[in-house]
Protein backbone atom coordinates (compact mmCIF):
# COMPACT_ATOMS: atom_id res chain seq x y z
CA UNK A 1 0.00 0.00 0.00
CA UNK A 2 2.94 2.44 0.03
CA UNK A 3 3.53 2.46 -3.31
CA UNK A 4 -0.18 3.96 -4.04
CA UNK A 5 -0.41 6.37 -0.61
CA UNK A 6 -3.61 8.57 -2.69
CA UNK A 7 -6.06 5.74 -1.57
CA UNK A 8 -5.16 5.67 1.84
CA UNK A 9 -5.71 9.56 1.44
CA UNK A 10 -9.17 9.42 -0.02
CA UNK A 11 -10.23 6.55 2.18
CA UNK A 12 -9.32 7.97 5.59
CA UNK A 13 -11.29 10.90 4.38
CA UNK A 14 -14.09 9.14 4.00
CA UNK A 15 -13.65 6.98 7.37
CA UNK A 16 -13.40 10.63 9.09
CA UNK A 17 -16.35 11.57 7.69
CA UNK A 18 -18.32 8.49 8.93
CA UNK A 19 -17.05 10.05 12.32
CA UNK A 20 -18.60 12.95 11.84
CA UNK A 21 -21.70 11.25 10.88
CA UNK A 22 -21.69 9.47 13.88
CA UNK A 23 -20.91 12.40 16.58
CA UNK A 24 -24.18 14.20 14.78
CA UNK A 25 -26.01 11.12 15.20
CA UNK A 26 -24.97 11.24 19.33
CA UNK A 27 -26.79 14.72 19.29
CA UNK A 28 -29.56 13.31 17.57
CA UNK A 29 -29.81 15.14 14.06
CA UNK A 30 -32.69 15.03 12.07
CA UNK A 31 -32.65 11.98 9.33
CA UNK A 32 -32.37 14.11 6.35
CA UNK A 33 -28.70 14.83 7.82
CA UNK A 34 -28.51 11.30 7.92
CA UNK A 35 -29.34 10.59 4.62
CA UNK A 36 -26.90 13.54 2.88
CA UNK A 37 -24.05 13.09 4.97
CA UNK A 38 -24.25 9.73 5.03
CA UNK A 39 -24.40 9.97 0.81
CA UNK A 40 -20.98 12.09 1.17
CA UNK A 41 -19.63 8.87 3.19
CA UNK A 42 -21.02 6.61 0.71
CA UNK A 43 -18.94 8.98 -2.22
CA UNK A 44 -16.17 9.41 -0.92
CA UNK A 45 -15.97 5.55 -0.30
CA UNK A 46 -16.45 4.75 -3.98
CA UNK A 47 -14.01 7.82 -4.97
CA UNK A 48 -11.55 5.93 -2.70
CA UNK A 49 -12.24 2.86 -4.48
CA UNK A 50 -11.67 4.35 -8.06
CA UNK A 51 -8.64 6.17 -6.64
CA UNK A 52 -7.38 2.98 -5.97
CA UNK A 53 -8.69 0.71 -9.37
CA UNK A 54 -6.64 3.81 -11.27
CA UNK A 55 -3.79 3.76 -9.44
CA UNK A 56 -3.17 -0.07 -9.96
CA UNK A 57 -4.31 0.11 -13.24
CA UNK A 58 -1.42 2.76 -13.99
CA UNK A 59 2.12 3.21 -13.56
CA UNK A 60 3.93 3.93 -10.23
CA UNK A 61 3.80 7.04 -8.98
CA UNK A 62 6.22 9.92 -9.47
CA UNK A 63 8.76 10.64 -6.70
CA UNK A 64 10.58 13.13 -8.36
CA UNK A 65 8.71 16.32 -8.48
CA UNK A 66 9.93 19.37 -10.61
CA UNK A 67 8.78 22.74 -9.13
CA UNK A 68 8.75 25.80 -11.62
CA UNK A 69 11.85 27.85 -12.03
CA UNK A 70 12.43 31.54 -11.57
CA UNK A 71 9.49 32.30 -8.56
CA UNK A 72 6.92 30.60 -10.73
CA UNK A 73 5.79 28.70 -7.60
CA UNK A 74 4.56 31.95 -5.84
CA UNK A 75 1.67 32.15 -8.16
CA UNK A 76 -0.80 29.88 -6.34
CA UNK A 77 -0.38 31.75 -2.78
CA UNK A 78 0.00 34.94 -4.24
CA UNK A 79 -3.25 34.14 -6.82
CA UNK A 80 -5.36 33.33 -3.02
CA UNK A 81 -3.79 35.31 -1.25
CA UNK A 82 -5.22 38.58 -3.71
CA UNK A 83 -8.80 36.41 -3.98
CA UNK A 84 -8.42 36.31 0.19
CA UNK A 85 -7.66 39.98 0.06
CA UNK A 86 -10.77 40.98 -2.32
CA UNK A 87 -13.06 38.80 -0.24
CA UNK A 88 -11.67 40.71 2.65
CA UNK A 89 -13.53 43.79 0.97
CA UNK A 90 -16.69 41.94 1.26
CA UNK A 91 -16.96 40.12 4.82
CA UNK A 92 -15.02 42.46 6.80
CA UNK A 93 -11.28 43.39 7.43
CA UNK A 94 -10.52 39.92 9.23
CA UNK A 95 -9.63 38.03 6.46
CA UNK A 96 -6.61 40.17 6.50
CA UNK A 97 -5.34 37.81 8.93
CA UNK A 98 -5.25 35.19 6.05
CA UNK A 99 -4.30 36.97 3.07
CA UNK A 100 -1.29 38.81 4.75
CA UNK A 101 1.06 35.25 5.53
CA UNK A 102 -0.47 33.78 2.57
CA UNK A 103 1.02 37.21 0.89
CA UNK A 104 4.29 36.91 2.72
CA UNK A 105 4.44 33.68 2.02
CA UNK A 106 4.13 34.09 -2.02
CA UNK A 107 6.92 36.70 -1.56
CA UNK A 108 9.12 34.74 0.18
CA UNK A 109 8.45 31.72 -2.17
CA UNK A 110 9.13 34.41 -5.24
CA UNK A 111 12.64 35.05 -3.27
CA UNK A 112 13.74 32.00 -3.80
CA UNK A 113 13.81 30.26 -6.50
CA UNK A 114 12.84 26.92 -7.06
CA UNK A 115 14.64 24.17 -8.24
CA UNK A 116 14.07 21.26 -9.69
CA UNK A 117 15.70 17.51 -10.70
CA UNK A 118 17.91 19.03 -13.71
CA UNK A 119 18.17 22.66 -12.25
CA UNK A 120 21.73 21.28 -11.44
Amino acid sequence: MTRHPAFVVVAAWGLFNGVLLAVLAVYGESSLVYWLWGGVVALLELAALAVLLSSLAGPEQHVGYRLPGRGGVAVLPAAVGLAVLGLGFVHGWWLLAVAVPLLGCALLLGAVRGRGAGDE
